[in-house]
């Protein structure tokens, strides 16, 4: 297929440029994507300077949210009895695991330029991964085909208990950076042998953990795929709970924890009894099947009610918050024209090679954006006055607020590529390998993009505004647990509302640019 479809050209032109760096740099033709028109862009700030200011000024203290309505969703009948099935996952396990091993044979042994591998990882997975984890919390671990291959093999495991030291995030979020400099200076996103190489070394990583460690340790501590989305499904409206706290106290058992005969208990070391968010939940319905008294169930809930009602700040949680917030912003930064002129002038000036400069660039931007942060915590305690919190606990704390202007910018950015790339599947359906077949018909054929651009310019700024508001409020909620008296409150938000201003300004301005479209098939 031509590295431009025709029926993309009123949107799209066509450039060549040096991807990838070191010995993997190569010279490629690729599509640049139109930005979002100014009028739009000014639209989006202005929405977001006003609503900021009336949710400031509008707020009612007194409405801590605390109580909202649940529905229960297993009352439904054919799901509840679908959830009790013993082959339940399982299911959904083997269908993603058939996805898997395609991926990865096709990464291995397919046309190097004509492959399914990376459209169906990077424009369909990726993208849906964090749609999914908005809407659904932590589904996808429930599917994963890592977990699914490595359970099989943990029936030989030593069952060590995890390292109390590495008893947090900060494995996962070490990966996640080594994968995003690995995925954007190394293009892996356009080689299918790269991404199935991945998808290996994530399988070799869950299998040697299930092997040595007890449970799903690699779920809870290593897995990126896992804590990326168990951040984001602090949004979701979707939640595994007790129906009454009561009856797990009660309950001498424990079966949700400690398992059964037929059930093996959670295996992230939860006990259902306390849980009150969504982070380390991997929402395998384990717990659901071996209670005794039918007390567990799966709920919907109003969206961010577990950042609304957060109860303990994680130094690790609030990490992987900025993190994400700085890599996804990378991350459509390095998708800009700008960044290749930026690139290069750094190199020319410095003589560094490209390795050297693309990974200063990202920790410079990792840097101001945790640096920014960590200002505004200062500030927010210097206005404050008279307040006995430190500046870690409200670094700590006004962190989660973050991760609703990350998730809705991460959505933004994906649905360029979801909508206007996600087409190019059809045809690799009948080609999945590059050898030139055509099983159904579709491998020689132009498709339409599934959303037209001015549609998705206008999905994408709104994603923008709502993520904003989203991160107001939740700040805004997070004061009332830090402050008694209401003039400390508002002063202490005052310099992370303009910081969060920035960074959906930063967002709208990503949006606006023209963005080089590098994945394909």
């Amino acid at each position: 297929m031509p590295p431009l479809d025709p029926i993309l050209d009123p949107f799209c032109s066509i450039t060549n440029l040096v991807i990838g760096i070191g010995d993997n740099a190569v010279n490629q033709q690729v599509r640049v994507m139109s930005g979002a028109p100014l009028w739009l862009a000014m639209v989006a700030l202005a929405c977001i300077l006003i609503l900021t200011h009336v949710i400031v000024a509008l707020r009612d203290p007194a409405n801590d949210m605390t109580k909202y309505k649940k529905w229960d969703l297993l009352k439904i009948p054919f799901l509840n009895a679908w959830v009790h099935k013993p082959w339940f996952p399982s299911m959904a396990q083997f269908i993603f695991s058939v996805f898997f091993l395609l991926i990865i044979s096709a990464g291995l042994f397919g046309n190097p330029n004509r492959n399914v591998a990376t459209v169906l990882t990077w424009t369909w997975w990726w993208a849906l991964l964090i749609f999914l984890a908005a809407g659904a919390g932590t589904l996808f671990c429930a599917m994963c085909p890592w977990e699914a291959i490595s359970s099989r093999i943990k029936r030989l495991g030593l069952e060590r208990k995890w390292p109390k030291w590495a008893r947090n995030m900060y494995p996962a979020i070490v990966l996640f950076i080594l994968l995003t400099w690995y995925e954007l200076g190394h293009d892996i996103t356009h080689s299918p042998a790269a991404t199935a190489l991945m998808g290996v070394i994530m399988l070799t990583m869950a299998v040697m953990t299930a092997i040595l460690f007890e449970r799903r340790a690699f779920c809870r501590y290593v897995c990126l795929v896992g804590r990326i989305t168990g951040v984001y499904s602090l949004f979701s409206p979707v939640e595994i709970r007790s129906r009454s706290a009561e009856i797990c106290v009660e309950c001498s058992s424990k079966d949700c924890y400690r398992g059964n005969e037929t059930n093996t208990g959670c295996p992230t070391l939860l006990f259902p009894a306390t849980l009150s968010e969504n982070t380390h939940c991997t929402s395998c319905t384990e717990c659901i099947r071996a209670c005794p008294h039918d007390n567990m169930t799966i709920q919907i809930r109003p969206l961010a009610s577990d950042l609304f009602h957060k109860i303990r700040f994680q130094w690790d949680e609030s990490i992987l918050a900025i993190v994400l917030l700085s890599l996804t912003t990378f991350h459509g930064l390095t998708m800009t024209p700008h960044w290749t002129t930026w690139n290069h002038a750094l190199r020319a000036q410095t003589g560094f090679g490209p390795e050297v400069v693309f990974t200063a660039l990202m920790l410079i931007e990792l840097g101001i954006c945790g640096g920014a942060y960590l200002l505004s915590s200062i500030f927010s305690r210097f206005l404050a006055r008279k307040t006995r919190i430190p500046t870690g606990r409200l670094f700590k704390a006004y962190a989660y607020s973050l991760i609703p202007v990350a998730l809705f910018y991460h959505l933004a950015h994906n649905c360029m590529h979801l909508f206007m790339e996600g087409q190019q599947l059809i045809p690799l359906l009948s080609d999945p390998l590059g050898w030139g077949w055509d099983l159904f018909g579709t491998s020689e054929k132009n498709y339409r993009p599934l959303l037209g651009l001015p549609s998705i310019w206008i999905i994408q700024m709104v994603m923008i505004v709502v993520g904003h508001l989203y991160g107001v409020v939740t700040a805004d909620k997070i004061s009332l647990k830090l402050f008694a008296q209401q003039k400390q409150r508002i002063l202490s938000l005052i310099p992370l509302l303009i910081l969060m201003i920035i960074y959906s300004s930063v967002s709208i301005w990503l949006i606006a640019q023209p963005m080089l479209m590098k994945s394909g098939m």
